[in-house]
């Protein structure tokens, strides 16, 4: 089983407010993340099956998640950090083989670039994948049950990326549009131009 993990217990601090909340096209952000899980979660890959689970802290998100078939997992550390959420979702995701994270913030990532991520990346021979887009990597990323207690023994805001850098090797990369890498870190008009070149991990 391949279990699509979705982290949705940030704060939005540079945001301005819950940018997990915030309606792009009339639609809560997070809802375009989890819409989106729904499509591939409706495909297999080498037989296998495509489960979704949601790591947050906001009642709002986890009841929808379930009003979608998608698993809610109640995070209540989240103000550790990225971390936190990470365990929850490997936690949830004890019986996967592989474990892909995603992040609620990238309302252009679309299924069919996920489905060929997921594919290439597990037939690659290697442990872990990230997406990457002109050469700046970026979410999803994905990593083999080999590497549960690894992630389980994260702490605070750091992220399974660090697990990536300290073994490159292991790291399969899929080059993707970079609509569909870029994320929504700020309110749209804010001046701060580096809220789609910062540097991405779980959160």
């Amino acid at each position: 089983m391949i279990c699509c993990v979705l982290l949705a217990s940030g704060f939005g601090r540079r945001f301005g407010s819950n940018k997990l909340l915030y309606e792009l096209n009339g639609t809560p952000l997070y809802l375009h993340a989890l819409d989106m899980l729904r499509q591939l979660s409706k495909r297999r890959i080498d037989g296998q099956e495509i489960r979704v689970v949601v790591v947050s802290q906001y009642e709002e998100i986890e009841t929808q998640a379930c009003k979608l078939g998608a698993q809610a997992v109640h995070n209540p550390d989240a103000v550790e950090g990225i971390a936190a959420s990470v365990r929850y979702g490997v936690q949830a995701a004890a019986d996967a083989e592989w474990m892909a994270f995603f992040t609620a913030d990238q309302p252009y990532l679309r299924a069919e670039t996920v489905f060929r991520f997921l594919e290439a990346a597990i037939h690659s021979g290697t442990s872990m994948a990230s997406v990457i887009s002109a050469g700046k990597p970026g979410n999803p990323t994905l990593f083999h049950r080999s590497w549960q207690q690894v992630l389980l023994q994260l702490t605070g805001d750091v992220g399974g990326r660090s697990i990536m850098k300290r073994h490159p090797e292991q790291v399969f990369w899929f080059e993707i549009p970079e609509e569909e890498r870029w994320d929504m870190d700020v309110l749209p008009g804010a001046n701060q131009p580096d809220a789609v070149d910062k540097p991405t991990d779980f959160r």
